[in-house]
């Protein structure tokens, strides 16, 4: 055999290697099962009031100001320009009205995007760093319960909801953030980029 001459896996060899990937598959998932429960987020955050935090506190901010008062001068722009549309008499005319009611629009949506990004991420925010305070309490409740993993997610498909869900349990525990007082907004639990697209929410 020449030196440097690769050598080729024969037919056996790799039946060999599968058996053994498939053996210790069945002792980690089967000999010895890990405990799965599982915990809907979308329901703690609503159940615990977080949504009506964040809706309350949003309106607090500059920005939501500034996006009714954009609103609101939209409106009165549209209420203006429709009836002149209906008692224009010319083509000329409702092609000449239409082009401002045209023109107004799209410098209302321009105006508005960077309001609503604000507005979402500052939302965003609040989620992630609610998120990040409950976990203690969801690692505390998995251990009680003697779980290996918990599945997240509001649609999980499971036999027994008694033995598996914890979601109640993270409720009840979560709720106790909310009689202190904590800012809604932790910058340290939100990644740099939210906090780049929230600036505006200030």
């Amino acid at each position: 055999m020449e030196v440097g001459e690769r050598r080729q896996i024969r037919w056996y060899e790799l039946v060999y290697v599968v058996v053994l990937l498939a053996l210790l598959v069945m002792s980690v998932f089967y000999m010895n099962p890990h405990k799965v429960v599982v915990l809907d987020v979308d329901r703690v955050v609503k159940e615990v009031g977080l949504v009506e935090r964040i809706e309350a506190d949003r309106k607090k901010l500059e920005v939501y100001t500034r996006g009714q008062a954009m609103v609101a001068a939209y409106n009165s722009r549209m209420a203006t320009l429709k009836p002149k549309l209906d008692e224009a008499k010319t083509p000329s005319e409702k092609d000449k009205i239409q082009a401002q009611m045209k023109q107004a629009n799209e410098m209302f949506q321009q105006n508005l995007a960077p309001i609503q990004s604000a507005l979402q991420a500052h939302e965003q925010n609040a989620i992630a760093t609610f998120r990040r305070r409950v976990q203690p309490f969801i690692a505390k409740i998995a251990q009680k319960r003697r779980a290996d993993i918990v599945i997240t997610g509001p649609s999980v498909l499971y036999a027994n909801v008694a033995k598996v869900d914890i979601t109640s349990d993270v409720v009840e525990a979560s709720k106790a953030l909310f009689t202190k007082d904590l800012p809604l907004i932790d910058p340290a639990f939100t990644p740099p980029s939210a906090r780049a697209a929230a600036a505006g929410a200030k």
